[in-house]
């Protein structure tokens, strides 16, 4: 069984829900999805991975701030202690990542511009190449980041030329929301990090 926690911040929650359970499916893994509200939730869990949500990042650090639950402080020391634990972050999850704004350097190895592709009446949905592959998927840009800064080697997804998904080790960061696409690929990555250590049980 794989323990899949969703932190309870902000976003498209229920939309993250629904595309595990697809990929789950389509991968034959049974899992568990946790919500992810406080430091407790965390600790008091055996988590094999993390999904942190989209939505507005000014926002989520208030809520999973310092002078909120403190959640964040806590993700961001596990992810830093284990920089291989496996996580997707979507949008603002990917701008949190980059720059966490702790005190402490950022998770990922890129620099990210806020809402770079513009207002919200500029949100589009582009076509996105993974891992330079022929296959192409429609993914929802929605007042979506920037990578002003992106490591070629970690790049896995591309608008164009432009860097929009990187991978480093098994933390999954994108300027886009995948979970509102049709396709599972960028959760099925996921699940195989999380069930690369063994702790999997087919469906």
């Amino acid at each position: 069984m794989l323990e899949i926690g969703l932190v309870m911040l902000q976003g498209s929650r229920q939309a993250h829900v629904d595309a595990i359970r697809r990929a789950s499916e389509r991968m034959g893994f049974e899992v568990n999805i946790r919500e992810i509200r406080t430091p407790d939730d965390l600790l008091e869990s055996t988590l094999q991975a993390l999904i942190l949500p989209g939505g507005e990042s000014t926002t989520m650090r208030k809520v999973g701030g310092q002078g909120g639950t403190g959640v964040l402080e806590h993700i961001y020391r596990k992810l830093r202690e284990k920089p291989n634990f496996p996580v997707l972050a979507t949008c603002a999850g990917a701008i949190l990542l980059a720059d966490p704004q702790d005190g402490g350097p950022s998770i990922i190895k890129a620099t990210v511009d806020r809402n770079a592709w513009g207002r919200q009446i500029d949100s589009f949905l582009g076509s996105v190449s993974v891992n330079d592959q022929d296959e192409h998927v429609e993914c929802a840009f929605i007042r979506a980041p920037r990578f002003t800064s992106a490591r070629e080697e970690c790049t896995i997804a591309k608008v164009g030329d432009e860097p929009v998904g990187v991978r480093e080790n098994n933390l999954i960061a994108l300027t886009f929301h995948p979970e509102l696409s049709t396709s599972t690929i960028f959760h099925e990555m996921l699940l195989e990090a999380a069930a690369s250590n063994g702790n999997r049980v087919k469906a």
